[in-house]
């Protein structure tokens, strides 16, 4: 048989130092990951910040834009009911001044008319 060569069979002592040497080394890991993930969050955090209040500016933007588009519109048609109620006043007006003269033609001829 060949002879075992003792000296390279770990020992209790050397299992448990390896063994609390992988622990700080996870533990180390570990540390690490959570400050990572921590970075990671926070970065997500301000880049979700920012989005929100590029979101919020155009949103405002928008709102803006559609209450000058509403005013515009609202003007328009403002200026057209003024211009539609200025013809319709313009047209009773020709058709009152040709009423008062047939009015006043006719007046006229009842009256002169019932003297003769």
């Amino acid at each position: 048989m060949a002879e075992h060569d003792a000296s390279n069979v770990p020992t209790g002592d050397s299992i448990l130092r390896q063994i609390a040497q992988k622990e700080r080394e996870l533990q180390d890991e570990l540390a690490k990951a959570q400050q990572d993930a921590a970075r990671l969050l926070e970065d997500a955090k301000r880049g979700a910040d920012a989005l929100l209040a590029r979101a919020r500016e155009q949103a405002n933007r928008d709102v803006n834009a559609a209450a000058q588009a509403a005013d515009a519109e609202g003007k328009g048609i403002a200026e057209e009911v003024v211009a539609r109620a200025r013809a319709d006043a313009e047209a009773i007006r020709k058709r009152a001044a040709e009423r008062m003269s047939k009015g006043v033609d006719l007046v006229v001829r009842e009256v002169l008319g019932g003297l003769s």
